[in-house]
């Protein structure tokens, strides 16, 4: 064996273990620092914590209720007494920390397009997340949004107010209604089911209708807005039957006026 080959065999020899050593040593680094940010407590009770999420959409915005069991959300106790029965949860969108979770309900205002991992992780008051058998005790749901595409949300739109009158709740207050002389749109809380069916379906697509669209959209949620308002003032009697009508038909008549104003703009 040559002077040459002798020296690169030793150095092999030499350089191998340290770099796998290394490895190890980087390996076993990795692990203590996930365990150093993430730390867990095991329970130790025979009643085991529980954690069911689901999401709701309210109006334009999304509502995610956490229920929990065997376990208590206590703000009161944060940085104190590490045990696995009271917390919070860490809410977690797409593997991303959001915030903590503290209450049954919490507001979710929107979402990336496309499909969402939404998922709450129970934690003790010290920050460490808790386990049953060495797993983390959490519920994770998938989301799409949209749920539908612009042209479905319209039909669905449509389809929605449809039964604001005529599901069978909705014939139910028409009837009531008539026996008071008044129309089932003379009502407030016909305009807020009217309200609630644009407002859930169609405003996450402002940014794809055109500009007609968009202010056809707004004028018609700023109306009704304003004839719920007038309502709940006739009904609270605040006002008499006749001027209400005046003020509504006014309203009405402006969600035209206004749409049309800008229609000529475009023409242009």
């Amino acid at each position: 064996m040559n002077k040459t080959r002798y020296i690169l065999l030793l150095l092999v020899i030499i350089i191998a273990p340290n770099i796998v050593f290394s490895h190890d040593d980087n390996a076993s680094r990795v692990e203590f620092w996930k365990k150093y940010y993430n730390p867990k407590i095991e329970n130790d009770r025979s009643q085991v914590p529980s954690i069911d999420i689901e999401l709701k959409k309210i109006g334009s915005h999304y509502q995610l209720r956490t229920v929990v069991n065997n376990f208590a959300f206590t703000p009161e106790q944060d940085r104190k007494n590490n045990n696995s029965w009271m917390g919070y949860g860490k809410l977690f969108l797409n593997g991303k920390y959001i915030s903590r979770i503290y209450s049954e309900y919490y507001f979710i205002r929107n979402f990336p397009e496309g499909d969402n991992e939404i998922k709450v992780i129970l934690s003790s008051n010290m920050d460490h997340d808790i386990s049953q058998d060495n797993q983390l005790i959490s519920d994770t749901i998938t989301f799409t949004f949209p749920e539908y595409n612009f042209a479905e949300a319209r039909a669905k739109e449509h389809a929605r107010a449809t039964l604001c009158e005529f599901s069978e709740e909705g014939l139910q207050k028409r009837e009531q209604q008539q026996s008071k002389g008044l129309l089932a749109s003379e009502s407030s809380e016909y305009l807020q089911c009217r309200y609630d069916s644009r407002d859930s379906t169609l405003s996450s697509f402002i940014s794809q209708m055109t500009r007609l669209q968009k202010i056809h959209h707004q004028t018609v949620l700023e109306s009704l807005e304003k004839r719920i308002a007038l309502w709940k003032r006739y009904e609270n009697n605040k006002i008499s039957l006749k001027a209400a009508r005046t003020i509504n038909k006014d309203l009405e008549d402006n969600v035209h006026i206004t749409v049309q104003r800008e229609f000529e703009k475009v023409k242009r």
